[in-house]
């Protein structure tokens, strides 16, 4: 997990803390069913380390249902997206930010 962390520290000194960072979980299908698909540990530890790390917004995608799918808001910790898979669930934002705290939350939010 060294190379995550280089690499999540490189992106919050470059980019900005709050600069989204997704961990998607291969699964085999077509041509590669041979291969196992990403153990849903790796990315809760790499999340992990990349929040540790200073970044704000990291996802586990691929999980369906996974608390990772979500946006919570740095702040307060709390959830301002819930997200299903390609879908759109709650949205817990007032004016672009957490309803939650106020903490503003960077998007195009209409």
């Amino acid at each position: 997990m060294s190379l995550v962390r280089e690499m999540c520290l490189w992106a919050k000194k470059e980019l900005g803390a709050d600069t989204p960072v997704h961990f998607s979980r291969f699964y085999p299908l077509y041509r590669l069913k041979n291969l196992p698909p990403t153990p849903v540990s790796i990315l809760e530890e790499a999340r992990k380390v990349a929040l540790s790390s200073g970044l704000e917004y990291v996802y586990i995608g691929n999980v369906p249902g996974h608390e990772g799918e979500n946006t919570f808001c740095p702040q307060c910790k709390k959830m301002v997206i819930q997200r299903i898979g390609y879908m759109i669930g709650e949205v817990r934002l007032k004016g672009g930010k957490c309803e939650h705290c106020g903490r503003p939350i960077p998007g195009i939010w209409m």
